[in-house]
């Protein structure tokens, strides 16, 4: 058994050290990331002489718009079924089930962002024949 004042002690120290990852620092770490691995290569004019061409930007578009379009799914039921997690165990702690409600209506508006969004695509490229 560890003896009261050194529980107090060490107690004592973590309350003083300030938290190590913030806001910032992460934003900066994934934009430096990020301008690492991709380089210059979205840059590149295109090799041949394509006068013009637009599918590059297409393939680009493309890609981005599967990717945000998967993120918003996955994303979406993972905080949907943690803020049911959080809240249906909330018992009595009032501010627990707050914040589970919270992130329940939160992921379920990214659900239904995500077949909204499905849904207006599929009506663009339609009229867009």
């Amino acid at each position: 058994m560890i003896p009261k004042h050194t529980v107090d002690r060490l107690s004592n120290r973590l309350t003083h050290l300030k938290p190590i990852l913030s806001f910032e620092i992460v934003f900066i770490a994934v934009f430096v990331t990020l301008v690492f691995f991709t380089g210059g290569a979205a840059a590149q004019a295109p090799v041949g002489g394509g006068g013009g061409n637009t599918s590059g930007w297409e393939t680009i578009l493309d890609n981005l718009y599967n990717v945000l379009y998967i993120t918003l799914q996955y994303a979406g039921l993972t905080i949907l079924v943690l803020g049911f997690i959080v809240w249906l165990s909330a018992r009595n702690n009032s501010q627990r089930s707050e914040t589970g409600m919270k992130l329940t209506m939160g992921g379920a508006a990214m659900v239904v962002a995500y077949f909204g969004l499905g849904a207006l695509v599929s009506l663009l490229e339609f009229i867009a024949g």
